[in-house]
């Protein structure tokens, strides 16, 4: 009875430390407890098995070279990995060009073409994008949901406001416009990511991504509805053929046109709409399908627990 409420405490106990130093630590109180037992003394066995489960684990030991490692490569991932949204959008772009060059002189869809090729290339490329960064995102540091959070979204902010700011010192039109939308799905991108944490801290992993990826959705949906409505009027304020306005009703939609160039076989948005959507709203769309899968990706990586070897969850037996 003695020896199993033992290996129940030393158990609950090795639990409570982190998960590299378990396997050496139920080494070293299986030794002790040997020792007690083999010299009858059960009840310091107990005291000591107890003292071990109820007592604050003491903070370890840290290679100072270590953390300054792994804050680099915190550092290199989070502010590298933006840069690398707008390489993707660049390199689909170029890829979207060469398709339809190659596609134009032999089909007559090739103009309806451009829009999924880019898409589809980008969302490729941010996957590759998105393995990279969870790959390295098991060795940099680990802090709570919202501090991660908001660890990938500055950068991104950060990146942004520098291609606007070059845009802008370019005499770029559509800077101002495209602002507020930017601005939106940053602000709905770290609740989706907060919650995706959230979620993956307790090993809820796929909920997690579900709820990271719907999220992140609904930030881009919503903020390619602001740019439109705030840009484009609902109805024309003269007569005109075709007018230029967007109903609204077709809103939940413009974010897949804008990925597709298409309306699903509804009637909204109309052929002419979706040429007002795309023609405002052009570049976000794809900056958003190539972030989100790195971003929700690094969010539930850093967030999982750090998984203990094989032997650190089960401590030596201890004798009798």
């Amino acid at each position: 009875m003695v020896t199993r409420l033992v290996d129940l405490l030393v158990r609950a106990a090795v639990r409570r430390w982190p998960a590299e130093l378990r396997a050496e630590l139920a080494r070293e109180w299986a030794a002790e407890l040997h020792e007690l037992a083999r010299t009858g003394r059960r009840w310091t066995m107990l005291r000591f098995a107890a003292s071990l489960a109820t007592s604050r684990a003491a903070t370890p030991l840290v290679d100072r070279s270590a953390v300054s490692g792994r804050l680099w490569r915190t550092a290199g991932v989070l502010l590298l990995a933006p840069p690398a949204c707008i390489a993707v959008i660049v390199v689909a772009a170029v890829v979207m060009n060469l398709a339809y060059g190659w596609l134009s002189y032999g089909v007559l869809w090739a103009t309806a073409a451009q829009l999924p090729i880019w898409s589809m290339v980008a969302a490729g490329l941010g996957v590759l994008l998105a393995l990279v960064v969870t790959r390295a995102a098991r060795r940099t540091v680990r802090v709570g949901a919202l501090p991660t959070a908001l660890g990938v979204a500055l950068p991104i902010a950060a990146t942004l406001a520098v291609v606007l700011g070059w845009f802008a010192s370019r005499a770029e039109s559509g800077v101002a416009e495209m602002a507020p939308g930017l601005l939106l799905w940053l602000a709905l991108l770290v609740p989706a990511l907060w919650a995706a944490g959230a979620l993956a801290r307790r090993e809820r992993t796929r909920t997690a991504w579900l709820v990271g990826l719907l999220g992140a959705l609904v930030a881009a949906d919503a903020a390619v509805v602001l740019t439109v409505v705030s840009t484009i009027p609902a109805t024309a304020t003269f007569t005109e053929l075709p007018p230029d306005s967007v109903d609204r009703i077709s809103a939940p939609l413009w974010l897949f046109t804008c990925w597709t160039d298409w309306s699903f076989g509804l009637p909204r948005p109309t052929e002419w709409e979706r040429f007002l959507i795309t023609d405002q709203v052009l570049v976000e769309p794809m900056f958003y399908l190539a972030a989100t899968p790195y971003a929700v990706a690094y969010a539930i990586a850093v967030a999982r627990p750090a998984r203990a070897t094989a032997s650190a969850g089960q401590p030596a037996p201890v004798s009798a």
